[in-house]
């Protein structure tokens, strides 16, 4: 698997979609005004993302952009979009409410020939061969398609009221629900087009509606609109960005903390322990038995099994290796601080070695120091939230782009780190595109299989995790425990003695008192450590996560065996999965923006 930077550098791609009246509701006497308000908006859009190119030519690759047109190419405003896309240059991809042979029995012969042309030319074919809730939930499928396909969407629309289930006005009216850019261009010619989109509010409502959203001349505002959703981050998540899609890549550090730490508690086996993350090419292996089984479905089948593999594999290793060395940071960083505790006091047991033990001590809090300033500057703790927040969206991506869902307008980021892990993902999911397959029930058992032996691989990571941190936060929780119960112990000890006996003698040729005070004042410090990193791994709350989402998991694998093979159910078990998996980055972002790397104290 090749790992050279363009396989890093998403190509620059926009995507529209299309919806739009049938005859008789849109007059066909209007053609020629519609296609070249479809064509103006191409040219616009192809205009626009030649220019964000040669701004940012070290982001995208050296491809040329790419405008592409999601279409059922129904006759009438879908064709007439499809005309203008292929007329200006652009790509259209085809996405069918059912198989061909069956959706040519809703055109007249000439209409249909129309359409076969465009079908001829298109770049992808999607076809939808699940009938069982009739015609009109088939083109309701098709229309969901088109919408999580479409970065916009261009509505040709009379401008009245739904006359019907899966019309022209529900679809606009899911897109503006769902933030989604919307072009209206009048179906009767009498008006310039116009965007509706929730981003023109000063604060964007959570669920914009259909007569409540702004509206702006689309003339002026889309190269605004292709700027603020297709521009790279800048700021720190520019930088952030460029380290991401860098041709030099690290091979990841040896850290000792957190392995060992886990090791001595029981939680991994000392054989099983690994002091470095797997590299991006392992971590492309584990992906590669659910992405594999798409590689015959085309250009899509080619960049899952290609460019995005390499992505996923990429995020994965890296997540891993910041996680590793910054939770490995902190438990060494305990660690230190018990043992400067334990040097201080050893002076009192060695007053001669006094000077060199504090010569130590200081060395270690140095150490420590030096530690902490070296994990900020490297900013570990962000680093390893957005590579796993990123690689999951990647592989989230690579389970829901086989049914057709891109879902690039889809919010999430209100709960999540917004910035270039958002639009990195959503720059890696225009690029995939449409899958090139018919949703059979052969195709449709296929994704289910693979979603299956996701879920079953992350039911075994998370009870596996779920035991490990529950292990390991007990062990810890017990040592804890012992060292006060050993705190206790020698104070009832000294105090007895001193009220039996009037003295404590020596031991083991030590002052009986300073060895008292040694144990007393150690014990609760290397206490004090051990807290510290339970607080700070947060072994308790992990757990439970994990306990969480395998019972979450355990549920949606036993709901996906159950359920009636049918596109429909097979996309919502898909976006839950999605829910399930997400939450645990989410909850991660929550508990570490606020615990940074600090001083032990």
């Amino acid at each position: 698997m090749t790992s050279s930077s363009e396989q890093y550098r998403p190509r620059l791609t926009l995507r529209f979609g299309i919806t739009g009246h049938r005859p008789p509701r849109l007059d066909l006497a209007h053609s020629d005004t519609i296609r070249t308000a479809c064509s103006e908006i191409f040219n616009v859009a192809r205009g626009s993302l030649v220019t964000l190119h040669s701004a940012h030519r070290s982001v995208f690759s050296d491809n040329t952009p790419e405008v592409k047109l999601v279409t059922s190419l129904a006759e009438g405003a879908d064709v007439l979009a499809a005309e203008a896309a292929l007329a200006t240059g652009n790509a259209i991809a085809a996405c069918l409410p059912f198989p061909q042979d069956v959706y040519a029995k809703d055109f007249g012969a000439e209409e249909w020939a129309r359409t076969e042309k465009m079908l001829a030319a298109a770049d992808t074919v999607m076809s939808i061969d699940d009938h069982s809730q009739g015609e009109t939930a088939a083109y309701e499928a098709a229309g969901r398609v088109v919408l999580a396909q479409s970065d916009i969407l261009i509505a040709i629309w009379d401008g009245e009221a739904a006359r019907g289930r899966g019309g022209t006005t529900q679809v606009i009216a899911e897109a503006v629900a769902l933030h989604q850019p919307v072009i209206h261009i009048d179906a009767k010619g009498e008006k310039p087009p116009e965007l509706l989109w929730s981003g023109l509010h000063e604060a964007v409502p959570d669920r914009p509606s259909l007569d409540g959203v702004k509206r702006a001349d689309a003339r002026l505002a889309l190269p605004h609109l292709i700027e603020a959703l297709c521009a790279p981050p800048d700021g720190e998540d520019a930088d952030e960005l460029a380290s991401f899609i860098s041709p030099r890549h690290s091979k990841p550090k040896t850290s000792l903390g957190w392995p060992l730490l886990l090791a001595a508690t029981g939680a991994k086996s000392w054989s099983k322990i690994s002091t470095r993350a797997p590299t991006a090419n392992d971590s492309a292996r584990w992906l590669k038995p659910h992405t594999e089984p798409f590689a015959d479905q085309g250009r899509y089948g080619q960049r899952l099994n290609g460019s995005m593999l390499c992505r996923f594999g990429r995020a994965d290793a890296q997540a891993n290796d910041f996680a590793l060395r910054f939770r490995s940071s902190f438990v060494t960083n305990f660690a230190m601080a018990g043992l400067a505790v334990f040097l201080a006091l050893l002076g009192l047991l060695i007053p001669e070695a006094k000077k060199l033990l504090i010569a130590l001590e200081l060395l270690v809090i140095l150490l420590i120091i030096a530690n902490t300033r070296f994990a900020n500057r490297q900013n570990l703790h962000r680093c390893w939230l957005d590579r796993r927040h990123l690689a999951e969206r990647l592989r989230l991506l690579a389970m829901a782009s086989p049914l057709g869902r891109l879902s690039l307008r889809d919010v999430e980021d209100g709960t999540t780190h917004p910035g270039w892990v958002s639009w990195y993902a959503r720059a890696s999911a225009r690029e995939l595109g449409l899958v090139r397959a018919t949703f059979d029930r052969g195709y449709l058992e296929k994704v289910r299989g693979v979603m299956l032996s996701l879920i079953d691989e992350q039911l075994g990571y998370h009870k596996r995790n779920a035991h490990s941190m529950h292990h390991a936060n007990h062990q810890l929780h017990r040592a804890g425990d012992l060292l006060f119960i050993g705190t206790i112990v020698a104070c009832v000890t000294y105090l007895a003695i001193s009220f039996g006996f009037g003295k404590v003698g020596d031991i083991f040729g030590m002052s009986g008192t300073a060895l008292v005070t040694f144990v007393t004042a150690l014990f609760p410090a290397l206490a004090a450590a051990l807290y510290g990193i339970r607080m700070q791994g947060d072994f308790a709350a992990t757990g439970e996560r994990s306990a969480a989402i395998s019972s979450q998991l355990g549920k949606l694998r036993n709901a996906l065996e159950a359920d009636p093979l049918s596109f429909d159910r097979l996309a919502e078990r898909s976006r839950r999965l999605g829910e399930i998996m997400l939450s645990e980055v989410q909850q991660w972002h929550l508990h570490y923006e606020t615990r940074p790397m600090s001083l032990p104290g």
